[in-house]
C-alpha cells in the first residue's frame, strides 16, 4: 500500500477559484490522497454560501471532506482544523486560489 497524503485547503473569500483548486488535486497522478477543505468564512455570508455550493459537488465519494468553522478564525486555525481531521502519513497545504501540477503529489 502506498503512503497516504492529506491535502488541506483553507478557504476564505476566494471561492471563485476553489473549483479549479479542488480539480487540480483530484487530477493528481498519485491517487492515495484525502482532501480537507476548511471553510473559514463567517456563516451567512455570500462567501460561505458560494463555497457551500461549490463543495456540494465534491463531497460524495471523492475523498473530499468539507469542514466549516462557526466563525472566521484565520488561515492558521483552518490549517490546524484540517490537520486534526487528517489521517495521511504526509500532510501538505494548498491555498484556495492555487492549483498544482498533476504530478506534484
Amino acid at each position: 500500500m502506498r503512503d497516504s497524503i492529506s491535502i488541506i485547503v483553507p478557504v476564505y473569500n476566494v471561492e471563485k477559484y476553489l473549483d479549479e483548486c479542488v480539480e487540480s488535486i483530484l487530477n493528481q497522478t498519485y491517487k492515495n490522497i484525502e482532501i480537507f477543505v476548511v471553510d473559514d468564512n463567517n456563516p451567512e455570508t455570500e462567501a460561505r454560501i458560494e463555497t457551500e455550493k461549490i463543495m456540494n459537488e465534491y463531497v460524495n465519494g471523492k475523498n473530499v471532506t468539507y469542514l466549516k468553522h462557526n466563525f472566521n478564525k484565520n488561515g492558521s486555525a483552518a490549517r490546524n482544523t484540517g490537520w486534526k481531521h487528517s489521517s495521511g502519513k504526509y500532510i501538505t497545504f494548498l491555498d484556495d486560489d492555487d492549483e498544482i501540477d498533476e504530478s506534484k503529489i
